[in-house]
């Protein structure tokens, strides 16, 4: 059995956030918050307990969702990059984040799920 876990979902675009938040609760787990900047995602790494982000590596502003992955590492919480950038510096820079997975927008709604339910298995297997 897996566990259910608490995402935390930043993205800038409204409805790729809605849509990824939508998946996250289609495939049984909660989402603790979606986040369109940098600084909504530390509030809700400051005040939720989370399992697991997911971030858009591209967000508005001076600081991206690279720099936020830093912040989950540093509070020992997973992350996952889904992205729009065929960049390979960025993607080598997420790379070494040590993220979950990294999704190429636009990307496959099973790869996200079995990407969940792998960290969700990996999470009741730690409990």
């Amino acid at each position: 059995m897996s566990e259910k876990l608490r995402v935390l979902v930043v993205d800038d675009e409204a409805l790729v956030a809605d849509f990824i938040a939508d998946l996250v609760e289609e495939a049984g787990h909660e989402v603790i918050g979606i986040a369109a900047t940098r600084e909504k995602a530390l509030e809700y790494l400051e005040r939720s307990a989370i399992d697991l982000a997911i971030l858009d590596i591209r967000l508005k502003g001076r600081l991206n969702g690279i720099d936020l992955a830093q912040a989950t590492r540093a509070r020992e919480i997973p992350h996952m990059f889904i992205t729009g950038s065929g960049d390979p510096s960025t993607r080598e820079a997420a790379e070494a984040t040590g993220p979950l997975a990294i999704l190429q927008k636009p990307f496959s709604q099973e790869r996200l799920v079995s990407v969940l339910s792998q960290m969700a298995q990996r999470d009741h297997s730690l409990n």
